[in-house]
């Protein structure tokens, strides 16, 4: 059902203006403008107030600072808590790990050629009173030296000898972990020669 609403007259020429300006017919315009108050909850009696653009670019610009604060906020919690966490549980990590160097244990390979080395060191280096028979006739036939030794053994091999040496009386030595004393310069060396058949290595490392 039409209505009829009464405007002056310079009310009603700027009304149609409004409608040519936006190809709008007079009653789709006045039906825009009612949604555009109650929308933007405007007071048309305050022309001069601001305007949706104005409104929305002031909370544009309330927003992007709320962003820098809450940046700013996270970056600050990183850099007090989360980073010297990160720091301490990382350090743990490293004290827990195994060393690099660290020896995983003797591989079956070794624990053998350190057994054949022990037995070689008995055989050459201890006189035979001091051995079993079985023993001094097995480890001539059945232990050879091997071409190349592992050099992880080295250290606990010096440690045998050592303790073999402290351990061992004297006369039960043979010379390569007893050698004769040093002659003084001038005297006639020592005629106690060493067993036949025993062959003399330097003492760090008798086999």
């Amino acid at each position: 059902m039409d209505k009829t609403i009464r405007a002056e007259e310079a009310a009603y020429d700027g009304f149609r203006q409004l409608a040519k300006e936006y190809e709008l017919s007079n009653p789709e315009l006045l039906a825009a403008m009612v949604q555009y108050f109650r929308v933007t909850k405007a007071d048309p009696r305050h022309p001069t107030g601001p305007d949706l653009t104005t409104s929305l670019a002031k909370l544009t610009a309330k927003l992007a600072d709320l962003d820098k604060r809450t940046i700013g906020f996270i970056r600050e919690q990183e850099k007090t808590y989360l980073k010297p966490i990160l720091a301490e549980v990382q350090a743990h990590k490293v004290l827990a790990a195994p060393a690099a160097s660290a020896p995983a244990g003797l591989s079956e390979d070794q624990v053998q050629e350190l057994s054949h080395w022990l037995e070689r060191v008995f055989f050459k280096s201890v006189q035979p009173i001091g051995l079993a028979p079985a023993f001094l006739e097995r480890v001539p036939k059945t232990n050879v030296t091997p071409s190349q030794a592992d050099p992880q053994l080295a250290p606990t091999q010096r440690a045998i000898v050592a303790v073999l040496k402290a351990a061992l009386k004297p006369e039960l030595l043979t010379a390569v972990l007893n050698p004769p004393p040093k002659t003084a310069p001038g005297a006639a060396p020592s005629s106690t020669p060493a067993p036949a058949g025993t062959p003399v290595s330097p003492p760090s490392n008798p086999v």
